[in-house]
């Protein structure tokens, strides 16, 4: 197959490798290499076919063990300023499996001499062909840690928090019917999905890996419930990684394991070489890394893997490019822990523990896989059933988010109805991660998840109160119809007091749930959510809109002004003229909020009703000459 190749950077580092006593007698005659005497590499110029040597992986355990080597040939100009050599595997029962997922890494000897590491296979292949990353490439991987490793800062569209309906369209039409035709509804974020199992998750965070069908990264997931991670941290243990060894870039730790499994290629002192080939093509990141464990090699007809679990973690990977990963054992990559507690009537709470690799662009992905992974421990997400959600986070970097954290709350219900809230709980985490403005940290996450059985649901079927008569300072009482999914209808009474200086003319009074009334607000004020710095953004995170909230809320026409994502409502005529002739880039809104009055039901809420409303002008006072 085809694959593509981006071009390394060339730092020259020096590094050496301990062999265990697994080497042929040949090899052992010739005297095993030490950290204190590794063998030169061969450069790929004097790399010839049939020549012969071995290569050193894990098939069991912790063990390294080797498989013999014969050179094919070198495949040269195969990338930009690189190439491969080709060569063909044995022992170790690799003739039946050939190339295994997991031996991306380990490093190959070719006469007494180093060649590189072991780093890519084809799927299908009838023979247990491979092709390595010359010794050379893995030599130039950089030696220092980087001054900065968290991702460029990621633009991201506020407007894909909106959880929009369908029929909101029409509803937006109906508001601000009176100005102008509404743009179509933005559709919510459908986002990456949840998943069970840790295959899709490859897919959506590592296309290019998935679809490479190199060696590599073994995936493994090990289930929830088996294990816990006393106070949130996993166990430090001596590091010990050798040329050989089984090594894993672990994702998510503690209740559950996501990561990727490969071997290690070079060690000297505290500096790691492995893979052979790139895990995300980050560059700089700051990963954990891992001692791992194979289970078993599962010999299969499109590409085989190594089964296997992630162990102590013992360093940070610090480079991701194309001829591997570059890291150090000692202080690990920070975490981010995550608690999830799920609760169902009847039943004790159940609380499980996780950390998850502090990466803007990995993070919220991994969060919503610990929260949907935890639920269906007990739950399902199949079956008629409510969950209430309350997500606590905890942020470090800026004044307001550590004073008063971020909460997330709302309500999924109905088949796959946690999966639809992929976007809802992940798109907060990305905005934040990756706001261009301020560099912050998450530190924490808690979440509550609560299930209930049954699709608790409620549609808006109508909107009551009084049409004429009404003047500015009134109260507006008012009554909303709810069908619950089964029952008898149900009505909840608001009262609005009407503003003083409300202009008179026709007004819209609109029933709807948070959720649907947060995803009008694109359709009522154009602009609006394109907010220009850190506050403006946690400002939006903060608005509510929870599909189990009950919304009243009267709209009088449009005369707002939507600049630079602010809504100004009452700027002098001077101002609006001197705005529209600099040609700021204002827009006017469809429709103005005047008051809202909301609260919590116990239902998930669908549909929307209006009522078209009549204000009068307010009634002057007399003129006390005048009276007879």
């Amino acid at each position: 197959m085809t694959y593509r190749f981006e071009p390394t950077r060339s730092i020259a580092i020096v590094l050496a490798v301990v062999l265990l006593p697994m080497i042929p007698a040949a090899v052992q005659a010739a005297g095993a290499p030490t950290v204190d005497n590794a063998p030169p590499p061969i450069p790929l110029a004097e790399v010839r076919s049939g020549m012969t040597g071995y290569g050193l992986s894990v098939f069991s355990g912790s063990r390294i063990d080797t498989f013999g080597v014969r050179v094919i040939g070198v495949q040269r100009g195969s990338r930009v300023d690189g190439g491969l050599i080709l060569i063909e595997i044995s022992g170790q029962e690799l003739e039946q499996s050939r190339v295994v997922q997991g031996m991306s890494g380990s490093p190959v000897f070719i006469e007494g001499r180093f060649a590189g590491a072991l780093a890519f296979g084809w799927a299908g292949s009838l023979e247990p062909i491979a092709g390595v990353t010359p010794a050379a490439e893995m030599l130039r991987l950089p030696s220092s840690e980087p001054v900065e490793s968290r991702a460029a800062a990621l633009r991201f569209e506020p407007l894909d928090l909106a959880t929009s309906a369908p029929e909101l369209s029409a509803l937006a039409a109906r508001i601000g019917d009176s100005i102008e035709t509404a743009p179509e509804i933005p559709v919510g974020m459908r986002g990456p999905i949840g998943w069970p199992a840790p295959e899709a998750l490859v897919t959506e965070l590592l296309p290019e890996l998935a679809a490479d069908e190199s060696p590599g990264s073994g995936w493994i997931c090990r289930p929830l419930g088996s294990g816990t991670v006393g106070g949130g941290a996993v166990d430090r243990i001596t590091p010990g990684l050798f040329a050989g060894s089984s090594c894993a870039v672990p994702l998510i730790l503690g209740d559950a394991q996501l990561g990727a499994i490969g071997t290690v290629t070079w060690v000297q002192g505290d500096r790691v070489l492995m893979m052979g080939h790139p895990f995300l093509q980050r560059g700089p990141v700051n990963l954990p890394l891992a001692q791992a464990e194979i289970v078993t090699v599962l010999p299969a007809r499109d590409m085989s893997f190594k089964m296997g679990s992630i162990g102590a973690v013992v360093g940070a990977v610090h480079h991701d490019n194309r001829a591997g990963l570059a890291g150090r054992l000692g202080a690990a990559a920070p975490l981010v822990p995550v608690e999830v507690e799920i609760s169902r009537a009847g039943a004790d709470p159940r609380t499980y523990r996780f950390e998850v690799a502090d990466d803007p662009m990995l993070a919220p992905s991994l969060v919503f896989w610990t929260l949907y992974n935890s639920l269906l421990v007990e739950g399902n997400d199949a079956s008629l059933q409510t969950v209430d959600y309350r997500i606590e986070t905890d942020w470090t970097g800026d004044p307001e988010l550590e004073r008063s954290p971020l909460l997330l709350e709302g309500v999924a219900a109905g088949p796959a109805g946690v999966q639809g809230l992929a976007g809802q709980w992940m798109a907060p985490l990305t905005m934040l991660m990756g706001n261009p403005w301020k560099p912050i940290e998450l530190k924490a996450v808690r979440a509550r998840l609560n299930v209930r059985q049954g699709l608790q649901s409620a549609t808006i079927r109508s909107l009551t109160g009084p049409v004429h008569g009404l003047r500015p300072g009134d109260s507006l009482h008012c009554r909303v119809q709810l069908q619950p999914r089964y029952g008898s209808p149900l009505f909840e009474n608001f009262e609005l007091r009407l503003p003083a200086d409300l202009h008179p003319g026709p007004l819209r009074l609109v029933a709807a749930s948070a959720a649907d009334l947060f995803a009008l607000e694109a359709q009522r004020a154009a602009g609006i959510f394109q907010v220009h710095d850190l506050s403006g953004t946690v400002d939006l995170l903060r608005a509510p809109r929870s599909a189990d909230e009950l919304a009243v809320v009267l709209f009088e026409p449009g005369r707002s002004l939507i600049l630079e994502g602010k809504e100004w409502k009452a700027l002098p005529g001077s101002m609006r003229r001197f705005l529209s002739e600099s040609n700021s880039g204002e827009t006017h809104s469809l429709a103005d909020a005047v008051v809202r009055s909301a609260r919590p039901v116990e239902w998930l809420l669908q549909g929307y009703s209006v009522l078209e409303l009549n204000l009068l002008p307010e009634t002057p006072a007399r003129n006390e000459e005048r009276r007879p």
